[in-house]
């Protein structure tokens, strides 16, 4: 009897993707753990191919980042043969202030190089995409690759600088964040208890400013908030990354305007920059689309090697 349908095998495991969880880095003695995304479903003997990678931050307001919620669209990325790291960092509102969210990022990705021939990635063509407050993470990641001010002693030797950015709304300018009441007091150069000024009625209503002042910790706020802003970090003529910036025009979390101020100023320093607006579009929901997904993955292939 013949078969109604027949295909071919795919011994080349094309379109597949496996994923592991057992990998882990340390920063400062905290461990992290990572899901990891690789193309294919097995690595094949005396197999030479390296793979892009891409590390993934989900926002969460600078605290503890989901590593599931685009889980099933970030499998995708490995069908298309990229390498793909979900990353976590230390969550500020367990006495970790900036920079710590940055210093684990970095290292996350200076882990991820030490580990390239075992896990079979290209460690030249690396991108870092992330959203909310794992956008601004992103931002901070490309115009602060291998800056001395946030390396620790954790995977020396290997770089944390990065070939391309993609940041889906994340606040770039801390100091100027419209809609936001953040007092006088946090504005000013003195030093703040966060213990004596954070109650638990104040972190139920108002996050963003409870999420400050975990930020904040012992240092001086305008140096945490200034440091936190990839706006003020932005230098003309500096060579840097290509950075993709999308946001929802109705973002009641993070303004858009952030977008487009952090847009605009890597443009006037000579970056390329590419400013995407979602009309109608929210803080996630339904920004994400089928077609944000596809304009990512354009962006990335063209500017790693796939």
């Amino acid at each position: 009897m013949q078969p109604d349908i027949v295909l071919q095998n795919n011994p080349a495991f094309s379109g597949m993707a496996t994923m592991r969880g057992d990998l882990a880095f340390t920063c400062e003695g905290h461990t992290h753990r990572i899901l990891f995304i690789t193309p294919g479903l097995e690595a094949k003997e005396g197999a030479t191919a390296r793979y892009p990678l891409i590390v993934f931050l989900q926002g969460s307001g600078w605290t503890s980042p989901s590593q599931y919620y685009q889980l099933p669209q970030l499998c995708s990325y490995a069908q298309q043969g990229f390498a793909v790291a979900s990353i976590s960092h230390r969550n500020s509102q367990e006495g970790h202030p900036f920079p710590a969210y940055l210093k684990d990022a970095k290292a996350a990705i200076r882990f991820l190089r030490s580990q390239a021939d075992d896990l079979r990635i290209d460690p030249d063509n690396l991108a870092f995409w992330g959203t909310s407050s794992g956008g601004n993470t992103a931002l901070l990641i490309g115009l602060t690759g291998d800056d001395p001010r946030y390396q620790t002693a954790d995977y020396e030797g290997f770089s944390d600088a990065v070939s391309a950015v993609v940041d889906c709304f994340g606040p770039t300018d801390l100091l100027n964040y419209e809609g936001a009441e953040i007092p006088e007091i946090i504005r000013s150069n003195i030093p703040l208890d966060y213990e004596k000024m954070v109650s638990p009625a104040m972190l139920e209503s108002n996050a963003f400013l409870a999420a400050i002042l975990a930020l904040l910790g012992k240092q001086k706020p305008i140096d945490v908030l200034r440091g936190m802003s990839p706006l003020y970090e932005v230098q003309d003529q500096k060579a840097y990354p290509p950075f993709l910036i999308a946001q929802g025009d109705m973002d009641t979390v993070v303004p858009f305007s952030q977008s487009e101020r952090i847009h605009k100023r890597l443009l006037e320093a000579g970056a390329n920059s590419t400013l995407v607006k979602v009309t109608g579009a929210e803080h996630e929901g339904s920004f994400w689309s089928e077609e944000m997904h596809a304009l990512i993955l354009r962006f990335i292939k063209e500017h790693l090697a796939g």
